[in-house]
């Protein structure tokens, strides 16, 4: 008898049949073909896997060097709480804009402002009144029995007299740089207390920019009164050139000069500004002038910052 080769197995064993009794095993699923598998809804053969996605990113690598992709900015540090936020310059501001911030801070410190003020006015006002009174006590004692003041006491009254100015004009000019002292904490967001208006890093820097700038003023004066307002509005940002950054009264006076020149236009009319709000005040029985002074101070170191791109507390 002939085998049929498509029935023998490829080891030459007869294929095995189930014993009696014992269940018939399932047929087996005829394996899925490429072509059936690739039609809707069928199902890849058991054990196939998922080979990477067309155009799929390579996974990463480790960096051949050990070096650590770059970590994310941090945010910026926040604002202490209770002070006050800060604006860039920008190297452009309007005389409207400088007043108005200086008036808005002069209201939120108006009470220390207003204290510091009258007590310069008045401890001024005391130290003149007594200075002229000794004066004027020794100028009768200097006469003759005539009522003839005689040479000595002429000399005498005439070195009293510069000796009285020259006090009360130091007393002014430190009354007038602690208030810059001041707005100068103020530009920064600090609080200002009292001790502020009497803390200096170098008063001595402070003194002699103000005799520089005073005895400019006053020669300038003496030329027919121009050049020494001219020589003034130049000069006008000296002491805050050396109270704000400590530069020497002769880099200070050089600083301003050269602002001044830069921003001709905008700084005329905010000393324009503050000639006439001062001049309103002194009007106003010299009252106005406790307010007028230090806004105008305000408004004054507002513009300095601003026309230097420097920050200034919103």
């Amino acid at each position: 008898m002939t085998e049929n080769p498509g029935t023998t197995p490829p080891n030459g064993e007869e294929p095995s049949t189930p014993a009696a009794g014992q269940p018939t095993p399932p047929p087996q699923a005829p394996p899925v073909t490429p072509a059936e598998s690739a039609q809707p809804g069928a199902y890849p053969p058991p054990g196939a896997g998922y080979g990477p996605p067309a155009g799929g990113y390579p996974p990463p690598t480790a960096d051949p060097y050990g070096q650590q992709p770059p970590a994310a900015a941090p945010y910026p540090p926040q604002q202490p709480y209770g002070q006050a936020a800060y604006q860039p310059g920008n190297g452009q501001v309007g005389v409207g804009e400088a007043f108005n911030w200086g008036w808005t801070k002069f209201t939120q410190n108006a009470l220390t402002l207003l204290i510091a003020v009258l007590g310069f006015v008045i401890v001024i006002g005391i130290v003149a009144v007594v200075l002229f009174a000794i004066a004027g006590a020794a100028a009768t004692v200097t006469t003759d029995a005539y009522g003839n003041t005689t040479t000595a006491g002429a000399a005498g009254s005439l070195f009293g007299t510069l000796l009285i100015t020259a006090v009360i004009v130091l007393l002014a000019v430190f009354a007038q740089a602690s208030i810059i002292r001041a707005v100068v904490e103020i530009a920064n967001g600090r609080t200002v207390d009292f001790g502020t208006f009497f803390r200096f890093d170098d008063f001595g820097k402070v003194l002699v920019a103000a005799l520089i700038v005073g005895l400019g003023t006053a020669i300038g004066e003496l030329l027919f009164v121009l050049p020494g307002l001219v020589f003034a509005f130049f000069a006008q940002f000296t002491l805050y050139f050396v109270i704000d950054k400590g530069l020497a009264a002769v880099d200070a006076l050089k600083a301003s000069f050269s602002l001044v020149n830069r921003n001709l236009g905008t700084v005329v009319l905010l000393f324009l500004g503050v000639y006439v709000a001062n001049a309103i005040g002194g009007a106003l029985c010299g009252i106005g002038l406790l307010v007028s002074v230090p806004v105008g101070l305000l408004a004054t170191v507002f513009l300095y910052r601003r026309l230097q791109n420097e920050p200034i507390a919103a």
